[in-house]
């Protein structure tokens, strides 16, 4: 009799288990699931982020949509997104669509990205300035074609900004689908000027490496015979003129994963995350030495 009971309990307690693992886990700040909308030029390393995050909380679930910047805002506008990856923060009609609902938004800054500028390997060009790419983009130096990840990008908007360009020409200007597609289009034409998100060439993976090799970032002049590339040190010491600031902007409203997932970005492992990408970690993650005496 006791031996049929305890099948019996047995039976129930596999039977709970299984039925309570197929629904969905309740959301906590480690369990449940999560969408994040992410900038394109920023995909790499947050899915690095993902995965990390992922191993370390089997019950959480982060689904990263990678759009542009612009189609991002229209899913801001339409309801549709409350949890994003920008190179900004939310401009005046986004806050305001939040504020209609009252909810108050928590931004968290976790990195430092800059914008590289690449050539074709043949092209005999090795530096540039700002009032070079100026002329480039108004259209006054022809001689070059220049790719952009997306008509729609958060690179063309951020570019525009810093060299006071307020349209492009008509002519030899290219918007692709994402920043992979610049780096192949530089690699096979000799003409071509890129720009891209430094976190696509400094952690790749083996296609883009072989892309890379094809391909060259150009140095910024700064000052008179001072020339900077895009480095964890020039973005550290405030000196390569294309770099911004990254967010990441928790509009949810709610105490959840997207709370956990913020301050596992903006944590220690996070942060290492970061700098082992190339890019510059918002606080720098500290090492530990131990003194071993020698017997």
């Amino acid at each position: 009799m006791k031996r049929l009971l305890v099948i019996v309990i047995t039976v129930l307690f596999v039977f709970v288990s299984c039925n309570k693992s197929s629904k969905e886990v309740d959301e906590t700040i480690t369990t449940g699931k999560l969408d994040v909308w992410v900038d394109e030029t920023l995909m790499p390393i947050m899915q690095e982020q993902k995965a990390v995050f992922e191993s370390q909380y089997s019950y959480a679930k982060v689904n990263l949509i990678g759009k542009s910047e612009n189609e991002i805002s229209k899913a801001i506008i339409e309801g549709k997104a409350n949890y994003f990856v920008l190179s900004r923060k939310l401009n005046d009609n986004e806050i305001k669509f939040f504020k209609s609902k009252t909810i108050l938004g928590k931004v968290t800054p976790i990195a430092t990205d800059g914008i590289a500028v690449i050539v074709n390997k043949e092209n005999n060009k090795t530096s540039t300035s700002l009032n070079e790419l100026s002329s480039v983009l108004n259209g006054s130096s022809s001689n070059n074609q220049l790719v952009f990840d997306n008509a729609n990008s958060s690179t063309l908007r951020f570019l525009m900004e810093k060299t006071n360009v307020k349209s492009l020409p008509k002519t030899n200007v290219a918007a692709l689908n994402n920043n992979l597609e610049v780096i192949k289009f530089v690699s096979q034409n000799a003409n071509a000027i890129g720009f891209v998100g430094v976190n696509w060439i400094t952690d790749v993976d083996v296609e883009t490496e072989n892309l890379l090799k094809n391909v060259k970032v150009l140095s910024l002049e700064i000052a008179k015979n001072k020339l900077v590339k895009p480095s964890q040190s020039s973005l550290a010491l405030n000196e390569y003129p294309l770099s911004r600031k990254i967010y990441l902007l928790n509009y949810q409203g709610k105490t959840g994963l997207g709370m956990g997932f913020a301050s596992f970005v903006a944590g220690n492992v996070g942060q290492r995350i970061i700098l082992k990408s190339g890019l510059l970690p918002e606080i720098i993650p500290t090492r530990e030495l131990k003194i071993r005496k020698k017997i």
